[in-house]
């Protein structure tokens, strides 16, 4: 009968090799660390089962240590996998239970090297693994709230098997009912099988089921996850289409407003070219009845035409038509539809040919223009609209200055290049801006004039903001106004 228990030993460790092996392949795909621990720790407890049933063919010290070594390790193993599944486990918890072992292992070796009798070293063992399995039912408790209730349910009666068949053993033993001898066979060690089958069934099945729904739960997170962050992206989507299509209409806004407002000013500035242009063609007017007046002269007298006066005469008519070109060039490269096309632009001149037409105004507003610029003063932009923006600013200026009479109206101009940008400054001698509106200067539809539309100075600073540059003002009632644009030189790159 002594060696059939053994075989039983033996058998009962196969099992556990066979079952904790399969579960290690069966859980492999999903490369998990605690599917190892499992495994790993059911085939230490199948090595214990081996030692434990080899006294007899290996020295009985080495049976009691590394059978007891094993199995506690085994057993521990297990334990801190099913806490692993919700997380890493509670410190205190680790070193409680790992304590719990060390107190266990060592009064077994104590005992069995002062020599007790072996029926006090198996009591201690089964009543300290009648203990420790219960945890198995606290952690199967525990993973209710959380996971699949079968494979729950599943370790918490594990846990309750292998505890009760333990504990039989351990009460048979202290009772006297019980077998002292480990290889007897007895129906105490009959319990221990047969509980020890049922309930490392019961707790592979059990932790197999709640891995799997932690993986498969895991996998349907991910997924949702995953539909969440494409919804997420087909709306970012939809709304950088959205925004590219309002940015591409604000374009198309400012451009429409660029000529409106050009043509809403050209009220007051008709004068100024109806002056600047009258110049010019009545100069060429009398020049031409000069020479009318002297070729019928010549042929009446029957005398030779005066070819210098004549040269003279048609210089002047030249030049006339060539000023009265360029202001008509000047007003259509003012009207021209922008395209929102950049390109490199000689600052300096952009502004002079905006004082070229405004100097009509000027003369009638009694403005003194000075203008001074700096060397290189370039950059890369949008000429329409740009244009725009200095003949606001220049307008602006000058309707500040007209109520002005007790001293000199003077515009300043200057033109500085700075590291990095340039600065346009308008600075006038004005009225100054009141302090209760020089908040809602660069507002909409908001204007610090009685007959403006308040659209100038804020479609001035969008323009400005697209082209990467800044419109500023300090203005002091009664003093004057200086307006600073400040945009990015010749070598900026702008932004696609």
């Amino acid at each position: 009968m002594k060696l059939d228990v053994q075989l039983i030993f033996w058998v009962d460790a196969f099992m556990y090799l066979m079952l904790h092996a399969a579960l290690w392949y069966g859980l492999a795909r999903f490369r998990s660390r605690v599917a190892v621990l499992w495994s790993v720790s059911g085939i230490l407890s199948a090595l214990s089962l081996c030692v434990l049933g080899s006294r007899g063919l290996i020295h009985v010290d080495h049976v009691v240590v590394f059978g007891q070594l094993l199995m506690a390790l085994g057993n521990w193993g297990r334990q801190i996998a099913l806490r692993s599944l919700d997380g890493p486990p509670d410190a205190r918890w680790l070193w409680g239970m790992g304590l719990f072992n060390v107190l266990a292992l060592g009064l077994s070796f104590g005992l069995h090297f002062s020599g007790a009798p072996e029926s006090t070293i198996m009591v201690v063992f089964y009543s300290f693994y009648t203990l420790n399995c219960l945890e198995y039912y606290v952690s199967g408790r525990h993973m209710a709230r959380s996971h699949d209730s079968i494979g729950a349910t599943s370790v918490r009666w594990a846990g309750l098997v292998l505890s009760g068949s333990l504990g039989i053993k351990a009460l048979a033993m202290i009772t006297g009912i019980g077998s002292d001898d480990v290889y007897e066979a007895s129906w105490d060690h009959a319990v221990v099988f047969a509980g020890q089958f049922a309930g490392i069934t019961l707790l592979s099945v059990g932790f197999m089921q709640i891995f799997v729904d932690k993986a498969h739960r895991s996998k349907i997170a991910v997924q949702e996850q995953l539909a969440r962050e494409q919804e997420h992206a087909a709306l970012v989507l939809e709304h950088s289409q959205t925004l590219s299509s309002l940015l591409a209409e604000r374009e198309e806004i400012i451009r429409q407003l660029t000529l409106s407002n050009k043509s809403a000013g050209m009220g007051a500035l008709v004068a100024s070219f109806a002056h600047e242009l009258n110049q010019p063609l009545a100069a060429t007017l009398l020049h031409a009845e000069l020479i009318q007046a002297q070729v019928k002269a010549t042929q009446n007298a029957g005398r030779t035409i005066d070819q210098q006066l004549l040269g003279t005469v048609a210089s002047h008519i030249v030049n006339d038509t060539q000023r009265a070109g360029d202001i008509i060039r000047k007003l259509r490269a003012l009207f021209r539809m922008s395209k929102g096309e950049f390109s490199k632009i000689d600052f300096k001149q952009l502004v002079l040919d905006v004082l070229d037409i405004v100097q009509g105004k000027s003369a009638l507003e009694k403005v003194r223009i000075v203008s001074t610029f700096d060397e290189g003063f370039r950059l890369t932009g949008d000429v329409t609209q740009l244009q725009q923006v200095v003949l606001n600013l220049v307008t602006n200026a000058m309707d500040a200055m007209s109520d002005i009479g007790h001293r000199e109206r003077v515009l300043h101009i200057r033109g500085l290049v700075l590291p990095g940008h340039l600065d346009l400054q308008v600075e006038d001698n004005g009225t100054g801006i009141a302090l209760d509106k020089q908040a809602e200067v660069f507002s909409l539809f908001k204007s610090t004039k009685s007959e403006g539309m308040g659209v100038g100075l804020w479609l001035s600073q969008a323009i400005v903001e697209s082209h990467g540059g800044t419109l500023t003002f300090a203005s002091q009632p009664g003093q004057g106004t200086v307006f600073t644009l400040r945009l990015p030189s010749s070598d900026y790159v702008l932004p696609a």
